[in-house]
């Protein structure tokens, strides 16, 4: 094969991960000699040697077994803020020049190489180098990733597609995932055909799965730097609802239903109380208590935290106030944990099954592209 696939989103938090993710372990399953490489990521996780890596760089690793050196393939990793340092002409080219030296060690003896991005086609002109820019270095086709309904990812798709093509990089595809309910049929007809009129292939459309995409307590908890109080075996619990304990208790019994975060002061005491009690004697097993958020640095009293710990509920005391926490909360973006094996597994299944792995490999091939060609001229003889 003699290009490369570069995996990349129109949008922040499409599921571009999620598609990569699928997508690298299918072609494992099938058998190709594949190389990985995420050029420019968050320096999220140490990797030893002074590095940190990127967490989507250790997931892929981990879940599909990918044999190349864990810092070649995110050799490029950015700390919060802005990298004015990449502004430079000389900061682009040490850039460059970094990228592609753990790209070839990366592609050696490989049939291809799976390139993740780093969000739409323009992302990176500022600093540096773009993801357009980046998919050109790396000779690579691109495969886009939307999500929603009909009308937003199309508009979005080809407003990326004039982009990419404008760096003169081809779009092998597009994905569509987390479809809206009731929308894949009109995704299979509707979308399919328009896209199709601008030259776009649909390789695959994915249901939108609530699951995969709230967070579990061990996910809030790392990200709101919780002191865990309890419940250490449950962290893993998913998180179906937040509420926030500004009420009465006997108000807020009424809205205790689900996989329920209770986030409330440290002091209200009765509101811990309450959703204790109701946790464990709901005669209707429709409330979980997922986990109790206690803000405002308060910590529970000696004797209330005894009863806490007769419990496996997980229980985290926060220095913000409660409002706040629960913004945070909300607006969490969920990761895959490349720990998450249940996670992790069930994503690959559900990309095997909506998405054409030998389809996406032909027209990386160049198969596609033939037979289009030779469609299209029978179509114009016949006219």
């Amino acid at each position: 094969m003699g290009r490369n696939i570069y995996i990349t989103a129109t949008r922040p938090n499409e599921g571009k991960t999620a598609i990569t993710l699928g997508l690298t372990a299918g072609f494992v399953k099938k058998g190709k000699r594949i190389g990985f490489i995420k050029p420019v990521g968050q320096a999220d996780i140490d990797a030893g040697n002074k590095r940190a890596i990127d967490e989507d760089t250790l997931l892929i690793e981990r879940a599909c077994r990918v044999h190349c050196n864990i810092e070649d393939m995110n050799p490029v990793t950015l700390r919060p803020g802005f990298p004015e340092g990449l502004t430079t002409a000389s900061g682009k080219q040490a850039l460059i020049d970094r990228v592609r030296r753990a790209y070839d060690r990366v592609a050696q003896d490989k049939e291809f190489v799976v390139i993740e991005g780093t969000g739409h086609a323009a992302v990176g002109v500022s600093w540096g180098i773009s993801n357009a820019e980046m998919a050109k270095l790396l000779n690579a086709k691109v495969l886009l990733v939307s999500s929603g309904g009909v009308g937003q990812p199309i508009d979005d798709i080809l407003l990326n597609k004039r982009y990419f093509e404008a760096e003169g990089v081809g779009l092998l595809g597009v994905v569509i995932n987390k479809v809206y309910p009731g929308e894949m049929e009109k995704i299979d007809k509707v979308a399919r055909r328009i896209l199709d009129q601008h030259g776009v292939a649909l390789l695959g459309a994915i249901p939108y799965e609530k699951d995969l995409y709230t967070p579990t307590v061990l996910q809030v908890l790392e990200d709101l730097r919780g002191d865990l109080l309890n419940g250490e075996s449950a962290l893993n619990s998913r998180i179906g609802k937040v509420l926030v304990g500004a009420m009465t208790p006997h108000n807020a019994m009424e809205n205790f239903e689900g996989s329920c975060l209770l986030i409330t002061p440290g002091d209200r005491e009765d509101m811990v109380l309450a959703a204790l009690s109701t946790s464990v004697v709901d005669p209707r097993k429709s409330f979980h208590l997922a986990g109790l958020v206690l803000t405002g640095d308060i910590y529970p009293r000696k004797n209330i935290l005894e009863l806490i710990r007769r419990t496996s509920v997980p229980v985290m005391v926060v220095k913000s106030d409660s409002y706040a926490t629960a913004s945070r909360v909300n607006s969490l973006v969920v990761k895959i944990s490349p720990w998450d094996g249940a996670k992790t597994n069930h994503i690959i299944d559900l990309v095997g099954k909506y998405v054409n792995v030998d389809d996406v490999l032909k027209r990386l091939s160049g198969e596609g592209d033939t037979k289009r060609r030779a469609k299209g001229a029978e179509a114009r003889k016949e006219s």
